[in-house]
């Protein structure tokens, strides 16, 4: 053994005299098992799906414009997309916000099998190259040219359990009627389309 003072061995800082001090990076590594697991659940929970963060307020003209070139490029390819309009659902910005640890971030944004691509330029550059080909080669051919009869191509409909009223009325068996929150809506009293997200 090396009588070098502070001696680095399997992840244990050691002394000359070899009396383990310490454990190099154990926090950091303990972050990284965390965050792997973390990110284990976001890529079995969307295994062999595109998911793109958008924006649909036009406000904000080049977040707006780059979405639609992003999403033009996976048209083109020919795949199927899920997009989720964070303008249009809090629950989306909320959970874009927890998948990149609440740094600052620009739209779109692109997940592939659960896992960060990047933003429009890294899509763009990686398409450039020839990766996102090669990245896409497992997801099946979509005919780009059918609408869906059941949203028109919206991805949303309003919701089947309150009709976009975003309340359902409970009756506690008296002749009182009391409005409360429809829970299988989101806060514009849209639900995923079923056949879309099928």
């Amino acid at each position: 053994m090396s009588s070098d003072a502070g001696k680095q061995e399997k992840g244990n800082i050691i002394t000359s005299e070899g009396a383990v001090i310490g454990v190099k990076n154990k926090v950091r590594d303990g972050l990284a098992a965390f965050e792997g697991k973390e990110a284990t659940q976001w890529m079995q929970m969307e295994e062999s799906k595109i998911i793109v963060y958008t924006t649909s307020f036009s406000g904000v003209r080049r977040a707006h414009e780059d979405c639609k070139y992003i999403l033009g490029i996976f048209h083109n390819h020919r795949v199927k997309v899920e997009e989720r309009d964070v303008y249009a659902s809090e629950s989306y910005h909320r959970e874009l916000e927890e998948r990149l640890k609440g740094a600052d971030f620009t739209l779109p944004q692109v997940f592939i099998n659960g896992q960060h691509i990047g933003d429009k330029e890294m899509v763009d550059e990686l398409n450039e190259i020839g990766e996102l080909k090669k990245m896409l080669q497992e997801f099946p051919k979509i005919n780009t040219s059918i609408t869906c009869q059941m949203c028109g191509g919206y991805d949303f409909i309003p919701c089947i359990k309150c009709g976009g009223s975003k309340n359902s009325v409970f009756n506690n068996f008296t002749s009182e009627f009391r409005a409360l929150k429809c829970t299988a809506c989101d806060e514009n009293g849209l639900q995923p389309c079923p056949h879309c997200k099928s």
